[in-house]
């Protein structure tokens, strides 16, 4: 769907005399700086994030990325309030600034150079990022200066406005961020860094263009981009449509952010001053070594020129132009195979590898979950359950799995497993160890877990009380039996009270009654036959009839479909046989609420499965190349075929698919 932006411009001759800065909404700007680059081991860097803003604004306190490479040791806050005489496009004005800053210091946990991912900070109720810094933690580091990073992603060496760098008083504004300052250093852009990109306009007559911004030009295949898409003008916008996102063909995509509003800030390019509002972010993963290309976002937008006699005020004539920004080329480098160990799956990235165990009541022949995450920069949704043997006496129930990438460029991926334990006594959490390739490195590393320790405590024997496993990996246990303290006394009747006659209304309530309890046999019998409610003999033969629509879809080559319908098939059956008719269901809840016999013999199939479906349905085209051979779908086809199969039979419908 296209994303469109409409500005109403209001006609009020008023306002060119009048102004009403109360109902101007405040312009705030959000930046995050360390003050040093580089720093030893044992010392430590201070993490600086202001907000600036010429009006009184709700600040809340900024919420930290994961800091994975970083120990928090102290954080401290204080407010300024300063007035500088400020160079404009329209002449010399006075600029009163106020500021929140917030510091903390960070004590480095490694070697190497380590990122403090953006903070969020919570602006009158929105949101605003800042960018990414970096810092070098190597022994004999110096202490050099560090410099600031705002939402546009320019660094510069002076601390925010209204502060000096070291102890938060009043001092210069920043110079760097001055528009006339900037114009005194036409032609004098500074070059960008070392294998970053970014489009300049060639005629800066135009009314708008769209420039793209990414990280890096030269990536390795899964290694992380961040490419960055925005709309510079030097008029008014009246309205903007997108006409084409970027297809990113060759690249796994996830969103960091797709502006729903235009939030223009200033920037001057060339000497000439732009407007500038971001459209949308990605963070893109290269698939297959070779060249790749960014391709473009296309958009019409609506402008009045600001060279207009009345376009200051909104009211010169409007102009359309449809523009699309350049094509990026990617360089995308291969994996290197030297030194590549035998367990790599694929993880690409600086990922940190955990495992623990949530609650220590455990109990024998009880089910407790293991939890092992991966976290930290990269696309942690690709990477697979490492290789895990349970210790001797243990048995492995269940696995499950949670994922997300985080808009600031981190990810994890969590798997969550099931085991149970069948003796009481000591237990030792074996090692579980994953290799990875570090594109910082340039080098593969293995993380690996500390083993974990546990004491399993004793399960009741001989109460007579019955377990079972439910859907969720919980026992539930059943009422015990009472011990007899000696013998039981009969109850004595010490008189027979006779009763009253039956009145008419009892005897034909009595009836009813009587019919009302022979339909409920009658209709129960009905639907064991027919095959109403949970399983029953048709749910066998949809499945039939399904099963032979995916196997007419992969004749045509059709993998979507064939993903989708696989899908929705999964979702049908299980939802039959647990009795939820939901239209909307997801698969893995559905497959933890049916019997324990179907989970512990079907459940790891019909994940795996499921894992193929959805990879079939949503993955990039080129991953799924290889699945359009109709053989191999057919072989996906079988093997679902016969799992469902043996669903229907556990669930006691009495009736196979197959």
């Amino acid at each position: 769907m296209a994303m469109k932006f409409k500005f109403v411009i209001p006609i009020l001759f008023a306002s060119v005399f009048v102004t009403s800065p109360a109902h101007a909404q405040a312009k705030v700007e959000v930046k995050a700086s360390l003050d040093r680059r580089a720093i030893d081991p044992s010392d430590v860097v201070v993490l600086s994030v202001s907000v600036n803003s010429e009006e009184n604004v709700e600040v809340q306190t900024p919420t930290l990325p994961p800091m994975s490479d970083f120990e928090v040791l102290s954080q401290s806050q204080g407010k300024t309030m300063s007035a500088n005489l400020v160079n404009t496009p329209t002449g010399p004005q006075f600029k009163t600034v106020r500021s929140n800053v917030f510091k903390y210091q960070l004590s480095p946990k490694k070697l190497g150079a380590l990122t403090v991912f953006p903070v969020e900070v919570v602006v009158q109720g929105k949101s605003y990022r800042t960018s990414a810094l970096t810092v070098q933690v190597a022994s004999g580091a110096g202490g050099s200066r560090g410099g600031t990073a705002n939402r546009s992603g320019r660094s510069s060496a002076r601390p925010p406005p209204g502060f000096d760098d070291d102890d938060a008083v009043p001092g210069p504004t920043d110079d760097e961020d001055d528009l006339f300052s900037q114009l005194l250093r036409r032609g004098m852009r500074p070059a960008p860094q070392q294998g970053t990109s970014r489009s300049i306009p060639h005629n800066p007559n135009e009314a708008f263009f769209i420039q793209v911004e990414t990280d890096k030009t030269e990536a390795y295949v899964g290694e992380q981009i961040t490419v960055s898409f925005y709309l510079y003008t030097t008029g008014v916008v009246r309205d903007l449509d997108t006409l084409k996102y970027p297809a990113l063909k060759g690249f796994w995509k996830e969103d960091i952010e797709i502006a729903t509003h235009l939030n223009f800030q200033q920037e001057v390019l060339d000497g000439v001053p732009y407007k500038k509002a971001l459209l949308a972010s990605f963070a893109l993963f290269p698939i297959k070594e070779g060249q790749a290309t960014i391709d473009g976002y296309q958009a019409k937008c609506t402008v009045i020129s600001m060279n207009d006699p009345f376009g200051a005020l909104g009211m010169g004539r409007a102009m359309t132009f449809t523009k699309i920004s350049s094509p990026v080329k990617i360089t995308v480098k291969p994996l290197p195979t030297e030194g590549r160990p035998q367990d790599f799956s694929g993880a690409v990235g600086d990922f940190q590898l955990t495992a623990r165990i949530e609650d220590n009541n455990v109990i024998a022949n009880q089910p407790f979950p293991l939890k092992i995450r991966f976290e930290g920069r990269g696309n942690a949704k690709l990477i697979d359950m490492p290789p895990f043997q349970p210790p001797e006496g243990m048995e492995l129930y269940d696995t499950q799995k949670d994922s997300k990438f985080f808009g600031w460029g981190t990810s994890f991926k969590e798997f969550t497993v099931q085991l149970i334990p069948r003796r009481d006594g000591e237990f030792v959490i074996p090692t579980i160890s994953a290799s990875m390739f570090d594109p910082q490195s340039r080098k593969y590393v293995t993380r690996a877990t500390e083993p974990l320790r546990l004491r399993v405590g004793a399960g009741a024997k001989g109460s007579g009380a019955s377990q079972s496993f439910t859907g969720d990996g919980k026992a539930s246990v059943g009422a015990k039996s009472a011990k007899a303290k000696g013998p039981i006394e009969p109850v004595l009747i010490e008189k027979f009270r006779s009763e009253s006659p039956m009145t008419l209304a009892q005897a034909a309530g009595g009836v009813a009654g009587l019919f009302s309890l022979v339909f409920a046999i009658l209709l129960g019998v009905a639907a064991h036959e027919f095959g109403w409610g949970r399983g029953g003999p048709r749910l066998g033969r949809i499945i039939k009839q399904r099963l032979k629509l995916l196997e007419n879809l992969a004749k045509k080559g059709d993998v979507r479909q064939v993903g989708v319908r696989g899908v929705n098939l999964l979702s049908f059956a299980l939802g039959e046989v647990v009795g939820d008719r939901v239209a909307e269901r997801q698969v893995l809840k559905l497959l933890r609420a049916t019997p324990p016999s179907i989970q512990k013999e079907c459940g790891a199939v019909l994940e795996d499965v499921l894992q193929k479906f959805e990879l079939l349905a949503f993955a990039p085209e080129e991953i799924i190349q290889e699945w359009k051979n109709p053989a191999k779908l057919r072989e996906l086809i079988d093997q679902t075929a016969k799992t469902l199969d043996r669903v229907v039979a556990l669930s006691g419908s009495g009736e196979q698919s197959v």
